[in-house]
């Protein structure tokens, strides 16, 4: 509904607006006190087996993710963006929401670890459980429920555009641009590919999987993807197709190189090596 009846910039607003309150998890992190020695310690502590193996590469993919690259691409043009202006403007809006999502998911792991509750947290109700020494009875409920529908928004209009972009882009249907601007009848092709993404999700979750099995596996091939969707970007973006102002060269050059290789290797050696070994 929202899709159908809203522009783009309303469609961005909404999802930016529910998606605030996963900064929950944040405040929750710090209320928690965690030992910060122990918190340091344990990002430098493996395990060897083939689980932790692809949850190490799922991580790198839920980062990382490659139709979010695509996402991005098809939004700058359809909020026309085209001054240099803009571009520094969707840099800084961009290196922000990077540095924010990682902090909430570091503050949610954070707070799930140094929650006095015991044993193993494997449902809504236990992250909930969890949230009470923060916030209490209620106001935790209130902030879990709409933290996760916020989460819940921003990916589904991240996944389903970026899909509807996407195929719409490969068709050669010169609809999709702008198509949120415009009504059903003025972009037809581009809101049934939208619909049919949606359908396509509510089937599989009728289908009964396990959710969670879903998301890890999803991301995994995330991780074992990015290589590919990310180093066509960064060759794309050092190349002389660009404009000489805006081409990625001298020491950014190197120091993205380094970064995009690194992941690479990381990923691609924890996801293969977890699913030979699983």
């Amino acid at each position: 509904v929202v899709v159908l009846q809203c522009n783009y910039n309303q469609i961005e607003t909404i999802g930016v607006i529910f998606g605030l309150f996963e900064l929950t998890f944040i405040f929750s992190m710090f209320w928690m006190h965690p030992d910060p020695q122990t918190v340091f310690s344990g990002m430098f502590k493996f395990h060897d087996d083939a689980a932790f193996g692809k949850l190490i590469a799922a991580n790198i993919g839920a980062v990382i993710m490659p139709w979010m690259i695509y996402f991005q691409q098809s939004a700058v043009v359809a909020r026309r963006l085209k001054t240099s202006t803009d571009l520094k403007e969707e840099r800084a809006q961009t290196l922000m929401g990077s540095v924010l999502t990682q902090l909430v998911m570091i503050g949610a792991l954070v707070t799930m670890a140094a929650s006095p509750k015991d044993g193993n947290i494997d449902s809504i109700k236990e992250i909930h459980e969890a949230l009470i020494p923060a916030f209490g009875e209620l106001p935790s409920k209130v902030l879990l429920s709409v933290a996760f529908v916020g989460g819940s928004l921003c990916a589904a209009f991240v996944v389903s555009l970026a899909a509807s972009w996407a195929v719409c882009e490969a068709a050669g249907w010169d609809d999709a641009s702008f198509a949120l601007d415009r009504p059903f009848r003025e972009a037809p092709q581009f809101y049934a590919c939208f619909l049919g993404v949606i359908l396509i999700g509510v089937f599989v979750l009728l289908l009964g999987v396990n959710v969670v099995k879903l998301n890890v596996f999803i991301e995994l091939m995330d991780g074992l993807l990015m290589p590919m969707a990310v180093g066509f970007l960064f060759f794309l973006s050092a190349s002389s197709i660009l404009p000489a102002d805006v081409q990625l060269v001298g020491w950014r050059k190197a120091v993205i190189g380094c970064i995009f290789t690194l992941c690479t290797i990381t990923s691609l050696y924890f996801g293969i090596v977890g699913i030979i070994m699983d």
